[in-house]
């Protein structure tokens, strides 16, 4: 194998990596270069040394011709190990098939493929460790990118190396090149390297002529060595303007295409406008140029000048700057004959024929577009939506009829939507006149572009004036009408509005024709109106049986009982649909439900629950990018972590996402900062910083201010007053949520209203006050429970009736155990302690000796799931789940999978307010911890 010359370095870290895979401690590098750089060059000079060593290697390279065809590489990539996929699961076995085109089923999505390739890249790997390069990133088509950037982020535990490599500045929205995996810089030779290259190729160069060409490839290597063959042109006038590299080298390339013979200069230019590389496709299209039988041996010249290469009936170029030369000397005529004659040439694959005859097409034509546009829904059924995006495209320049052309890249905007990148969304709707559409169209195609924009925040202004639209137009088009509603429904949720506009938004939901029941009517009423509209909504969500709902319509059930105040009722919708779009693998609509899910086990003290759902989401967002939701769910995280005591990782996470969120202008949701920030100082034993932060999301003056949050604050808001004496400040605005409570029945604001009731009641009525609290259906909130079982002991205690008290405060202590707060059980401890109670040592929780995918996994294993299962469910390989088992078990005590039940018993509790520690009495009350 030749040597390569200057990369000892980058050789050396990739043999590391090498033998890292080799031992089942795989992983991921990045090479980013200029081009002719040396990239490919190293990408083959470590495949080499790999099988050399006994690996086997997979390559997939990016085309221009293919880059909008989805999967194109991952059919390359896979072909030798597919004899493999008999081990998958079923649903994840069909999935691949059906990307890759080997079986026929509807709505394949994207990350259940990602998962398969996963498993079948480990499962390759434990029969011999596995190398596989990417090259040419930027050119890769974005579905392959997706799968390969998931795959790359979880190979530490599998017998895979995967090598990417792109072309510097030219990989912005490339999902491999997002994926933050540890990067390899490719950077142009040293003097002394490059003086080497030069003189391994060429010898007897006069010493002005080689210093011209050191200087005009400064120490690229494909310019030192091409154009070592032309080096008495270079550099004609070294004082004067000097072209850039890549034209200097699309100059020399250029010219060599140009000096071929026909056929062979027909057979590169149709090779390189090719979207695959079959030599027999090639020769029939040459043939049609022609017009005479061309021959492999036509190819010889191209091979012979260094341009290509030609082997086991495919043929490419030796480099990319090479294609891209041959492409861009193409004038216009000629490339529309060649996309005709391939597309005659071309006999078994319908969607590439229709494809090159779109390409050969000047002139409108509404047959080409209509075909292209069924060509675009049969791809995003089975995981396609890029390739579904770019043929909706090429409609519309099709289209005779402006009207049908906006349409149709109405639609590429609703496809891109799901798949991204963000500009893309933004480059075609800035091609469309909006006036062309219909009004619920274009503003749904504003919604769409409004949702990519991290840096700004369209806000829940927006859904007055689409509410405006729905009234007007919403009979005249009631499926875009429910589209719009339900694109954003939730900001409505989140604004503060006056009942005026609310009940102006809740006549738009109204107008629609859904039925009473529909969960996209249920969920507009409740964000639209959440107090005025929640005695209906909350007696309908209690009359759908769930059993009869899929996973979409159990998430907007979900949604809208956390707006009503229902969070019992929600976290069963949202855990059906949770379920139920984990097991039909709708990632994107997952993470819009395990989201919602986080928070209500957040508010309902589920930490377990909600930490689960928090690390399934942030693995989900990483795959879909969605980078506002990320926000949300790692702020419900952040909430958890502040319970438990993690108070400085929890303030992190609040600053990161309030410079987000503010950078955006997204003011309301900075209240779950501050629900942050409140929660984190209260476990810090600080409550005026505590009041301070929570007072925000409840002062309607104040930044993070959000009307219907304010119920999210209040528990902690009152305590915190209560702590550092400042409950007056506080009077009027429990008595504003007091009285809302009464009119809207919200069970959440009614319960969190008593619960801190007694807090504000005059000494001779505290008793009063806090008898009813208990009688306010507390026991299914543990939050509020726990909170007013502290005040109720200390007050107690104050009371001078210290035995009564501390059965209430006994009960608090182990509630706040059992959740997982440590500040709180300490201060119902201290509580005891003054009431004369002495209180042993905390023991740790089982749960302290393990990670939380440790923890998840272990839970998993425990329910009797196989490695195979538990590593679909958490987005890892099985090979992970069975390296983390054998962490977990000496760390447990435990031998088999059998015992992880009990292992994980006491630790995996969760506090429901049914399920009775101990019942003990005080002053007519009974406490159930």
């Amino acid at each position: 194998m030749a040597h390569l010359i200057g990369r000892e370095s980058e050789i050396a870290v990739l043999t590391e990596a090498l033998g890292r895979a080799a031992e089942g401690r795989g992983g991921a590098f990045l090479l980013l270069g200029e081009a002719g750089v040396g990239k490919s060059a190293l990408l083959a000079e470590v495949a080499g040394r790999a099988r050399d060593t006994g690996m086997r290697v997979l390559v997939c390279v990016g085309v221009p011709a293919s880059a909008g065809w989805a999967f194109a590489g991952l059919r390359q990539l896979l072909d030798p190990v597919l004899d493999g996929v008999d081990a998958l699961l079923p649903a994840t076995r069909e999935a691949l098939l059906t990307a890759l085109g080997e079986a026929d089923a509807d709505g394949v999505p994207i990350q259940r493929v990602a998962l398969a390739v996963l498993q079948l890249l480990s499962d390759a790997g434990q029969q011999m460790p596995v190398v596989v390069t990417v090259d040419d990133i930027h050119w890769l088509d974005r579905a392959t990118s997706r799968v390969l950037a998931f795959v790359a982020r979880r190979l530490a535990d599998d017998a895979v190396l995967l090598l990417a490599a792109g072309r510097l500045g030219e990989t912005d929205d490339n999902p491999l090149a997002e994926a933050d995996l540890p990067d390899l810089p490719v950077n142009p030779l040293d003097r002394r390297a490059a003086e080497a290259l030069v003189d391994s190729r060429v010898t007897g160069l006069p010493p002005a002529v080689r210093e011209r060409l050191l200087a005009a490839a400064v120490g690229n290597p494909l310019a030192l060595t091409e154009l070592a063959t032309v080096a008495d042109r270079v550099g004609d006038d070294p004082a004067g303007p000097a072209l850039p590299l890549t034209d200097r080298l699309d100059r020399v390339f250029g010219a060599k295409a140009r000096r071929l013979p026909e056929p062979a200069a027909s057979m590169a230019a149709i090779v390189a406008l090719n979207d695959a590389d079959a030599v027999s496709e090639a020769l029939a299209a040459a043939g049609a140029i022609t017009g005479r039988p061309v021959a492999l041996d036509d190819l010889s010249a191209a091979e012979h000048a260094g341009l290509m290469w030609v082997t086991a009936g495919h043929a490419g170029f030796r480099h990319p700057l090479m294609r891209a030369a041959v492409d861009r000397a193409i004038p216009a005529e000629r490339r529309r004959a060649i996309h005709a004659a391939l597309a005659q040439s071309i006999t078994t694959d319908d969607d590439r024929r229709l494809w090159h005859t779109a390409l050969a097409t000047a002139e409108p034509d509404e047959a080409i577009a209509v075909a292209l546009e069924h060509m675009a829904r049969r791809r995003a059924q089975h995981g396609g939506d890029s390739t579904a995006a770019v043929a909706l495209e090429h409609a519309a320049r099709l289209s005779p009829d402006p009207v049908s052309a906006a349409r149709r890249l109405a639609a590429a905007v609703s496809v891109y939507s799901f798949t991204g990148p963000g500009t893309s969304i933004r480059r075609v709707a800035d091609r469309i006149d909006l006036d062309l559409l219909g009004p619920l169209e274009g503003a749904l195609v504003s919604a769409l572009v409004a949702t990519t924009a991290v840096d700004r925040w369209a806000g829940p202004q927006n859904r007055v004036l689409q509410a405006e639209l729905m009234l007007r137009h919403g009979r005249d088009d009631p499926a875009r009408a429910m589209e719009l509603l339900s694109s954003n429904a939730l900001l409505s949720w989140w604004g503060n509005f006056d009942d005026g506009a609310r009940e102006f938004m809740v006549r738009a939901v109204d107008s629609l024709l859904m039925a009473d029941d529909a969960p996209l009517r249920l969920l507009g009423e409740a964000v639209s109106h959440p107090f005025a509209r929640g005695d209906r909504v909350r007696g309908l969500l209690s009359a759908r049986s769930p059993a009869e709902l899929g996973g979409l319509d159990q998430m907007k059930l979900g949604d809208a009982a956390i707006c009503v105040g229902a969070l019992p009722a929600a976290l069963t919708h949202l855990s059906k649909a949770v379920t139920g779009l984990r097991h039909t693998g709708q990632f994107a609509e997952l993470l819009s439900a395990l989201t919602p899910q986080a928070w209500a086990a957040v508010l309902m003290a589920r930490h377990d629950m909600a930490t689960n759902a928090a690390d399934e989401a942030l693995r989900i967002a990483g795959e879909v990018a969605f980078p506002r939701t990320a926000i949300t769910v790692m702020l419900a995280a952040a909430m958890v972590a502040a319970r438990r005591g993690e108070t400085r990782a929890a303030g992190e996470v609040a600053a990161r996402a309030e410079a987000g969120l503010a950078h955006a202008g997204a003011f309301p949701l900075l209240s779950m900062v501050q629900l942050v920030r409140g929660t984190a100082a209260l476990a810090d034993g600080d409550p005026e910083r505590a009041f301070a932060a929570l007072l925000e999301v409840c002062d309607p003056g104040a930044r993070a201010y959000q009307q219907n949050a304010r119920v999210w604050a209040l528990t902690d808001l009152m305590d915190a007053a209560s702590l550092c004496g400042r409950l007056d400040e506080v009077r009027s605005l429990h008595a504003s949520l007091t009285d809302l409570a009464r009119r809207s029945g919200s069970p959440q604001l009614l319960v969190a209203t008593a619960a801190s009731a007694p807090l504000l009641a005059e000494p001779g009525r505290a008793g009063a006050a806090f008898d009813a609290a208990f009688a306010a259906g507390i026991e299914q909130w543990p939050w509020q429970r726990g909170s007013l079982l502290l005040s109720y002991g200390r007050w107690l205690r104050v009371q001078r009736r210290k035995t009564e008290s501390r059965e209430a405060l006994r009960s608090a202590y182990a509630l706040y155990e059992v959740i997982g707060a440590p500040a709180w059980a300490e201060r119902a401890a201290a509580e005891l302690r003054a009431s004369g109670e002495s209180m042993g040592s905390r023991s740790p929780r089982a749960a302290s000796a393990l990670s939380r995918q440790e923890l998840q996994i272990a839970s998993l294993a425990a329910q009797g799931m196989t490695n195979r299962e538990i590593g679909e469910r958490l987005f890892v390989s099985h090979r992970t789940v069975r390296n983390n088992l054998y962490r977990i078990f000496p760390r447990l005590g435990v031998s088999s999978r059998g015992e992880l039940a009990e292992a994980l018993g006491q630790q995996g509790r969760q506090w429901t307010g049914s399920n009775d520690v101990r019942e003990e009495h005080a002053g007519g009350h009974t406490f159930s911890a």
